[in-house]
């Protein structure tokens, strides 16, 4: 009875919006206010091959549910090119929720140009997506669209790390618009970008063939802004410990940082360090180990020929650091466990005598 009740009020909810916010539909047609460019080079690398495109809508609509789904609307019709659905890490636009289900949301309207960088929780605070998912959105939409002539930037509320890497691209971060308040708007001018790498239907996939010019981007823009230390770390060790997910976290953590603490590594919490000390502490350093996870975004401001070990999951296909090490001419190894499930405290162990082989 209990269960019957709840579908019940679920489906008059469902009806009632569907009489206030109409159905959502794919084009058979032209879609009238929708004007969609091509960005075919940026600082003069041809990216013709990526077919990226900038789209801009005259009253157009923006709908998230805040977790996979981002919707892009003109009248009632989805554009299904700009918007987003992930479901189980594939990308899935042609099955938008809003196809099935409507938006059960109230429309606001906010007046202005309103650029769209968000694609759900992957990008809200993880710092691998913000890096290499949202910066990148910004630096295409800039390539068409002066940033000062955007009056606002649908994204999320902005952490710490977030407003440092804005600042230093001087971009205004009172600008943003939170979209877990503002789930349904309709804006004088919709701007929205292809995503930057999400070509094909794996997640684990596209980011393991990240384009070249993403990592090269952020190298040039934040590299010469951040000031040497007067004191560099030449090994480091990531000490994943402080991340709120137990997934690829060291059982045996402590143990591992005792060792490495006496072969002169220093151990680091990511999260103590602001934007600009991760940058300088990357740059300069020689020797990197560290458990897969968003942090090691940070070789990308690595300098070539600096040693990386990644230990990781057998059962984890992302390639990503892979890809950037290569990218970058870093010496990449990488350390595959097996994975230990149902442990609170992590779930891989790295024997002593592994690691030794990488030293």
């Amino acid at each position: 009875m209990k269960n019957l009740i709840k579908n019940i009020y679920k489906n008059l909810i469902k009806f009632i919006f569907l009489k206030i916010n109409g159905k959502i539909l794919l084009p058979n047609k032209k879609v009238k206010n929708l004007k969609v460019s091509e960005i075919n080079f940026i600082n003069g690398v041809n990216l013709k091959k990526y077919k990226y495109k900038l789209y801009e809508i005259v009253n157009g609509k923006i709908f998230t549910n805040y977790v996979e789904n981002v919707s892009i609307i003109s009248d009632n019709f989805l554009i299904k090119n700009a918007s987003f659905q992930q479901i189980n890490g594939f990308l899935k636009n042609s099955e938008n929720e809003v196809l099935k289900s409507g938006i059960s949301k109230f429309l606001k309207k906010v007046n202005g140009n309103v650029a769209v960088l968000t694609q759900g929780a992957s990008g809200h605070h993880n710092y691998a997506h913000w890096m290499l998912d949202i910066i990148p959105k910004i630096k295409l939409i800039s390539n068409l669209y002066a940033l000062n002539k955007i009056d606002y930037f649908y994204f999320t509320r902005l952490n710490s790390f977030q407003k440092q890497t804005l600042k230093l691209l001087g971009v205004e971060s009172h600008k943003f618009i939170d979209s877990n308040y503002k789930r349904y708007l309709m804006v004088d001018k919709l701007i929205a970008v292809s995503h930057p790498y999400y070509f094909n239907k794996s997640f684990f996939n596209s980011q393991s063939k990240i384009p070249t010019w993403i990592i090269r981007y952020l190298r040039k823009e934040f590299l010469k802004k951040v000031n040497n230390p007067k004191k560099k770390i030449k090994k480091i060790f990531i000490d994943r410990s402080d991340s709120k997910n137990t997934h690829c976290k060291l059982i045996n953590n402590e143990e591992i940082k005792k060792f490495l603490i006496k072969k002169s590594y220093k151990c680091i919490k990511l999260s103590e360090l602001t934007f600009s000390e991760q940058v300088s502490v990357f740059k300069n350093c020689s020797k990197v180990i560290a458990p897969h996870g968003a942090g090691l975004t940070n070789i990308v401001f690595c300098a070539k020929d600096t040693k990386i070990v990644e230990i990781i999951p057998k059962d984890n296909s992302n390639k990503l650091f892979k890809r950037i090490s290569r990218i970058n001419n870093l010496n990449y190894k990488s350390i595959y466990l097996n994975k230990i499930k149902d442990n609170l405290n992590g779930d891989i162990y790295l024997d002593l005598e592994i690691l030794k082989k990488f030293i």
